[in-house]
């Protein structure tokens, strides 16, 4: 159960990252009216690689035996969401209330996740 866990919030993230590279304006367009600029796809594309390499690191340590590359990784996770909700809620005053509060809820739930896994390796106990 605890490499499955891990392994899921791997493939995950890795599936994020990847739509977030290939596929940005969608996701741009949601919280946007107007059309998204070539900086603000870049800038979504550098989260999806994030966000990529991220879930390959936590799906290659759940496969691993080493318990620590798998704790290494969770909390990297951990620490990068968690700093996206703060960064979410810093923003509000630039990107106005709701935006902010729908980043910052994203980011939360996969705190909660990251959370969820690191409580199944173990660290939590």
């Amino acid at each position: 159960m605890t490499q499955t866990v891990a392994t899921r919030m791997g493939w995950l993230r890795t599936a994020v990252g990847a739509a977030l590279i290939s596929w940005p304006g969608p996701f741009l367009r949601l919280s946007r009216r107007e059309e998204p600029t070539g900086a603000s796809l870049l800038l979504l594309r550098t989260i999806g690689i994030r966000d990529l390499v991220l879930g390959l690191g936590m799906v290659s340590a759940a496969r691993s035996e080493e318990m620590s590359d798998l704790r290494r990784w969770s909390t990297a996770t951990l620490a990068s969401d968690s700093l996206d909700a703060v960064a979410s809620v810093a923003s509000m005053p630039s990107i106005g209330r709701v935006n902010s509060t729908v980043a910052a809820a994203v980011a939360l739930l996969a705190v909660a996740g990251d959370i969820h896994a690191l409580r199944t390796i173990g660290l939590f106990d």
